[in-house]
């Protein structure tokens, strides 16, 4: 529902400007005003206050993002602080701003961080349009290649198809909306427009379904996908009847997250209607009082409040006179009667929650229906981007109520398509282009128009993403304390060990003798808790489990590597190059580390953004086949091979693969190697010398011994 914040300055805009209709719509709303208003700023300096004319403001995050004399302004709503906008290089008449109400992911506060900023009704080819992608902050200008003379009406953020939205207006008195996204541009036909372009509005209801009402005074139409189709608006009961009728003209338009929409005509004529694949009005009863200067606004219960600002000279501020309309009411006094709702039940666990899709997997929702035995009605399932997930609905009869009215069960799948067509038409996968992008998935009663008020459509928000809790894990069945080697006392007791000089490298870069004194390490055993037991001579990888919060998914079957993050390089693979079938040369730490920019960081120079797998035809051309094959997976036969030395290891293991998942996988876990030999005392050569010299002096003994015993 609208805000009711106390600053002066915000009450002042909404007393004034049109607004939409709770307070998810208002956060994402444009509002605009023909008739500019005079309202009072102080900027942060602590200078005089100026004058200056309101043309437009949006909510964004905590903030009132409000045009003024041009000049776009951040007003904190928890501070109470002016902030002058930075980067905008022109005037701009209009703000424009969708706020993501659902969840606090990083996505979602994206979407609310984007910012557009324009002139109305400048020539394209101007480049007089801004965009910023930190709450408004600062801007950089967004390049629109014009195809012919061009003029801006309006700008949208519509993160369910990935793109920016622009209304555009030609010297022929029609409109059409450009979709800019990464890949491509498309746009949509013309459009006749009926009235002036500083009298068009654009409303872009919350709920990101992907809808929008195009209206001005001889003119409403709605578009259900993005401004891709644009269909008028009808009135039940008159056949081929649009709004507005003749000789009338719409003042006012108002919305909801639900889909209802209400319009009131200059001749005081209330209509409220429903948008979904199209949109249907009904004639109320009731006639509003002009003279009044009402604004409409829903309810968070979907009725209708005519809202009336006036002035209070005694506390020198402004109060709200407000009038509420019960929808269901004026519902039941309509010509033609509106069909009461055949529907007992319509609902679902998922409505208003956001689901992840990562790589391979599937959602799967569920909603139950109840209809009367008679009722024509029948739920339906859209989605808004179809090219970027595939959708597969099942209904299926689920019983019966104690009444003995047969429920049903709508089952819906949703998954990733991983191809999509690209600019130049050629397919590419869609899991490397479209990460992070929204999607609304919608089950709404087909056919139902006005009725059924109370059961609003079921949506459910769908992130192409690394859901937050999947992360991954080490099996760790034989542990040095399961067999006893140390005890979870010992190693809570400021256990720790050392690191000879010679098997590590502080630089990371496996170089032999680049360490100048021992390594004393400190062991954590609430970061690694008990070690791995690994015996020296075994071949040996860590089973990598992959988890989704508390519960276990599956098996790692992807492509990784490995570390020892205290720069430990005694250890090597059991394949070369030769041994895993590469057709191209593999990458390995040494180059990979060598290529970084800083100082070498083995958490960032091998990952899943940079990963190219050694199967790759069109990789750098294979050069030496006899090299270490540095990259694992627990369905090949490649392992780490240990050497002569009993000691710890502390190891991280990144996902390299791309194609697995969209998270950055990686666990650090710890590994005691046992089993080997004490080191020699003496240098080998040295040792086998001295074992040749007694072996000759035995047998020249021997010799002698049996020379005497011969001659006697």
């Amino acid at each position: 529902m609208w805000r009711t914040h106390a600053q002066t300055i915000f009450i002042i805009i909404m007393s004034f400007l049109p607004f939409c209709t709770n307070e998810e719509a208002s956060l994402g709303f444009l509002w605009s005003s023909t008739p500019k208003q005079d309202v009072e700023r102080q900027d942060q300096a602590p200078s005089g206050k100026l004058q200056g004319s309101v043309s437009s403001a949006a909510f964004v995050l905590d903030n009132l993002a409000i045009v003024i004399d041009g000049k776009l302004y951040l007003y904190s709503l928890t501070e109470g602080t002016w902030t002058p906008a930075q980067g905008v290089k022109s005037m701009v008449s209009t703000v424009s701003a969708l706020q993501c109400c659902f969840s606090k992911d990083k996505a979602c506060m994206d979407v609310s961080s984007c910012v557009l900023l324009y002139n109305l009704g400048s020539a394209l080819e101007d480049q007089q349009v801004y965009m910023s992608s930190n709450g408004g902050n600062s801007f950089f200008n967004l390049p629109m290649a014009p195809k012919a003379t061009e003029f801006i009406i309006g700008l949208f953020n519509m993160p369910t198809v990935s793109s920016i939205v622009a209304m555009l207006a030609d010297n022929q008195r029609k409109f059409s909306f450009r979709h800019i996204s990464e890949n491509r541009s498309v746009q949509t036909d013309n459009h006749p427009m009926r009235d002036p372009l500083s009298s068009i509005h654009v409303i872009q209801p919350a709920g990101m379904r992907g809808h929008l009402i195009i209206w001005s005074p001889h003119m409403l139409l709605y578009s259900p996908n993005h401004g891709v189709v644009i269909v008028p608006v009808y009135i039940m009961g008159e056949e081929n009847a649009t709004l507005p009728p003749p000789k009338v003209t719409i003042l006012q338009v108002a919305t909801d997250d639900n889909g209802a929409m209400a319009v009131l005509t200059s001749d005081g004529v209330l209509y409220y209607g429903r948008a979904g694949l199209e949109a249907t009005t009904v004639r109320f009863a009731s006639v509003i009082d002009l003279s009044k200067d009402n604004l409409m606004l829903f309810s968070d219960y979907g009725d209708l409040m005519m809202i009336q600002a006036r002035e209070d000279l005694l506390l020198r501020g402004v109060d709200f006179d407000h009038k509420v309309i019960i929808v269901q009411q004026e519902l039941t006094r309509t010509t033609p009667p509106v069909q009461s709702c055949p529907v007992e039940q319509f609902h679902s666990t998922f409505a208003g929650e956001l689901f992840y899709i990562d790589m391979g997997s599937t959602v799967h929702l569920s909603a139950v229906y109840i209809p009367s035995p008679l009722c024509k009605f029948f739920p339906l399932v859209t989605v808004t981007e179809s090219k970027l997930l595939s959708l597969d609905e099942k209904c299926v009869e689920d019983g019966i109520t104690t009444e003995g009215t047969k429920k049903y069960r709508l089952d819906i799948e949703l998954k990733q398509l991983f191809f999509m067509e690209a600019a130049d038409g050629t397919l590419k996968p869609s899991s490397s282009l479209r990460k992070g992008s929204l999607s609304t998935v919608a089950v709404d009663l087909m056919g139902r128009n006005v009725s059924c008020k109370d059961f609003n459509p079921l949506k459910a928000h769908i992130l192409i993403g690394c859901p937050p809790g999947k992360h991954t894990r080490v099996l760790k069945d034989i542990t040095t304390c399961t067999k006893g080697t140390f005890t979870q006392e010992q190693l809570q007791d400021n256990f720790s060990y050392v690191i000879p000089k010679a098997v590590y490298d502080p630089q990371h870069l496996f170089r032999p003798g680049s360490a100048s004194s021992d390594l004393h390490i400190s062991y954590s055993i609430t970061d690694y808790f008990c070690p791995l037991l690994v015996y020296h001579d075994t071949p040996w990888i860590p089973s990598l489990e992959l988890w989704n919060g508390n519960e276990f998914v599956e098996q790692v079957s992807a492509d990784f590597v490995m570390f020892e993050v205290n720069g430990m390089y005694n250890y090597q693979y059991l394949q070369s190059v030769e041994d895993a079938k590469c057709v191209s040369q593999p990458q390995n730490w040494t180059s990979l580390l060598s290529q970084q920019q800083y100082e070498p960081n083995p958490n960032t120079a091998w990952t899943r953004n940079n990963y190219k797998s050694c199967k790759d035809s069109d990789g750098p051309p294979l050069t030496d086949p006899e090299a270490q094959y540095q990259v694992l997976n627990m369905g090949t036969r490649n392992r780490v091979l240990f050497p002569n030395y009993n000691g710890m290891y502390v190891f991280r293991v990144i996902v390299v693969d791309p194609s697995y998942s969209y998270c950055m996988l990686t666990t650090t876990f710890s590994v005691y190697v046992y089993g080997a030999f004490p080191p020699h005392p003496l240098p080998s050569c040295v040792a086998l010398g001295i074992f040749l010299a007694i072996f000759v002096v035995l047998l020249l003994i021997g010799f002698f011994f049996s020379k005497r015993n011969y001659k006697k």
